[in-house]
């Protein structure tokens, strides 16, 4: 059975993910890299606690890994300031993808946003383009990008930016059809079973799941 390695697990999507990875049986042993504890056990799980800063060095404990899921990030508000928005979201997600890419990892899921884009005038999703940008041009053996739109679920931390929004469309979703359908919100749930879903199935070397396409995977 493959090895998943999986980096954001304390998160509102990781956490999901996680328990989804030992719910499956699919796997034979899960890595996860993370700054705090999750208070998740069993016995396929190792949780390595890391400098995220020093994202090379984690290699040593892991091993050689067949999967791997990120699943990090912020926002700017929690980060502090753009740089360091950056630092999360940018960096952290590039130096992760190669290090899963030295570890031996022929599947690389990751989280970014609707409307990313490295051209655009938002910071934020230009963040996320550029992302995507950097992550294509490193040559992973498979590239798989999920771009939700507003996330629904329980996080630890209270965005209340996030919540008016949550419901402003929680209450208009059923109109939102057609082209409108792309901004309808996706659960934790869905995005966590699509990155799982979008592994087990060879396809091209980089695929990009839309958020309207996230239910479907």
């Amino acid at each position: 059975m493959p090895t998943a390695l999986v980096a954001g697990a304390t998160g509102l999507i990781g956490r999901r993910l996680v328990r989804l990875l030992i719910e499956s049986d699919d796997y034979d042993r899960v890595h996860l890299l993370v700054r705090r504890p999750t208070g998740i056990t069993d016995d396929r799980l190792v949780e390595h606690a890391i400098d995220f800063d020093k994202l090379p060095d984690a290699g040593e404990d892991v091993g050689s890994v067949d999967h791997a899921f990120c699943a990090l990030g912020t926002t700017i508000r929690t980060a502090g300031s753009r740089e360091a928005f950056r630092r999360v979201d940018h960096d952290y997600v590039v130096a992760f993808a190669k290090l899963a890419r030295d570890l031996g990892a022929q599947q690389f899921a990751v989280v970014s946003s609707l409307g990313a884009d490295p051209d655009t005038r938002s910071f934020y999703l230009r963040v996320k383009g550029e992302t995507e940008r950097d992550l294509e041009a490193l040559g992973l053996p498979r590239l798989v990008i999920l771009r939700p739109s507003l996330l629904t679920g329980d996080r630890d931390e209270f965005r209340p930016g996030e919540k008016v929004s949550q419901l402003l469309l929680g209450i208009t979703s059923p109109l939102l059809v057609g082209r409108l359908g792309r901004i309808r919100p996706v659960s934790d749930e869905q995005v966590a079973r699509a990155m799982l879903g979008s592994v087990k199935n060879e396809g091209s070397a980089v695929r990009v799941i839309e958020s309207e396409d996230i239910r479907s995977v």
